[in-house]
């Protein structure tokens, strides 16, 4: 059913279009733009460069500005909505966007997935929190909330998924947040000390039905202090800035460690991702007349996707290029596998992986959430042929397009992307 529109939702179908968003991203383009934060960003971007200008290709320098400028503000975003003790709810880590009346820069940054709405609530140990939320008509594919303890959400304390929850027929739910165990509750979630933020993913598999849940939240228990001023958060938007530099070179670097193939899927928890999420990585050089054929099963996963990155680990921009596929965009194999080709030329595959041009690139793919303990467990294999000797060497049954139907695919995908930022 649609949202109803006024005091907060601001769409009657895009339940990101909200009050505290609008007002959140205004105040981070404030913080972004004070004097001191201007600094910081400008000491951030000598860092990044310490650490990068003699090891990346001309290309991936010459965005170097656009990645300090998404990683300052990513930091920025999360520092404004850092007060505990008035919490809201924001949508972080995504692409710049002119909407809500006011054009916000860019956010991507650490493997950032086109395909979730990542999104923060500030919480404090000693509060008492209530979230509420309702699944739109066409819901996510796969939701989890993670009590995390730092200003990458990286560090997670604990872990609900949404599948475990109790949801009623209308799609509503309440999750409550405090000091006292779950004890059976199961739309409960203990806070430990240290907590900083609920962090939300909802993983969306299908780009042109789904949208993420509905979400408010409001603190239970008096609040023990005034709202933050504008340079507290400003001092904290410094400190991510400063800090974080190190998280994200990092997160950067898992890439490089190893030969140019898709590694073995694993959990990703030990690195910052999701706990109950298996991935793979890989990062590769390609020539003009390369392709890399990637070759992954679905392992019974209810959602996966595989999604490009620059060599900055931000996701190549989002909508006009199919640079990322979900378990809805993908075609199958003959032989119920999943084959993708990446080049830097469309060799007419469906499950093509646009680099757009640049020759260096890192490589995410996917699995989350195994309801069949039976199915076979998250496998893939990668190797680099010619582009020429492609035909032979792809397994047999993998899917085709011709250029009308390309052409076609992408023009579902620019329709698709431009609803998450709809204000209707």
């Amino acid at each position: 059913m649609p949202l109803e529109t006024g005091d907060y939702f601001l769409s009657a179908t895009n339940p990101v279009a909200n009050v505290d968003q609008r007002d959140l991203e205004r105040l981070a383009m404030r913080l972004f733009d004070r004097p001191d934060v201007r600094a910081a960003r400008a000491k951030a971007g000598i860092m990044w460069r310490r650490v990068a200008d003699r090891l990346m290709p001309p290309d991936q320098m010459a965005m170097i500005d656009d990645h300090v400028s998404d990683y300052c503000f990513k930091s920025t975003l999360v520092a404004a909505n850092t007060d505990a003790n008035h919490p809201r709810v924001l949508r972080v880590y995504s692409e710049g966007a002119e909407w809500l009346g006011h054009k916000t820069p860019g956010a991507k940054w650490g493997g950032d997935n086109p395909n979730n709405a990542y999104r923060i609530i500030p919480i404090a140990a000693g509060g008492r929190y209530e979230v509420t939320g309702e699944r739109q008509v066409e819901p996510s594919t796969y939701v989890t909330f993670q009590l995390v303890s730092n200003s990458t959400t990286s560090a997670t304390l604990a872990s609900l998924e949404q599948l475990d929850m109790e949801i009623g027929n209308d799609g509503r739910y309440v999750l409550t947040l405090d000091g006292t165990p779950a004890d059976g509750r199961p739309n409960h979630l203990q806070i430990p000390e240290g907590t900083l933020y609920l962090f939300i993913r909802d993983s969306m598999g299908d780009w042109e039905r789904q949208q993420p849940d509905a979400l408010r939240v409001r603190r239970l228990d008096p609040p023990a202090r005034g709202p933050l001023s504008e340079d507290e958060l400003a001092a904290t938007a410094i400190r991510n800035i400063l800090s974080d530099v190190f998280y994200a070179y990092y997160a950067q670097r898992l890439f490089f460690n190893g030969p140019q193939i898709m590694t073995p899927p694993e959990g990703a928890g030990s690195v910052g991702g999701l706990v109950t999420q298996q991935g793979s990585l890989g990062h590769f050089t390609l020539q003009d007349d390369d392709a890399v054929i990637i070759t992954a099963n679905s392992a019974g996963a209810t959602y996966r996707d595989i999604v490009l990155h620059d060599l900055w680990l931000r996701s190549l921009p989002n909508r006009d290029n199919q640079m990322s596929l979900t378990n809805a965009q993908m075609a199958p194999d003959a032989d119920g596998r999943f084959t993708y080709v990446l080049s830097i030329g469309d060799p007419g595959v469906h499950n093509w992986l646009d680099p757009r041009g640049l020759h260096d690139v890192l490589i995410l793919h996917r699995w989350q959430g195994f309801p069949d303990s039976k199915a076979p467990p998250p496998a893939i294999e990668s190797r680099r042929v010619s582009l020429a000797d492609l035909d032979a060497a792809l397994p047999p049954g993998v899917a085709r397009v011709t250029p009308d139907e390309r052409r076609a695919q992408i023009a579902r995908r620019q329709a698709a992307y431009d609803r998450r930022f709809a204000v209707d």
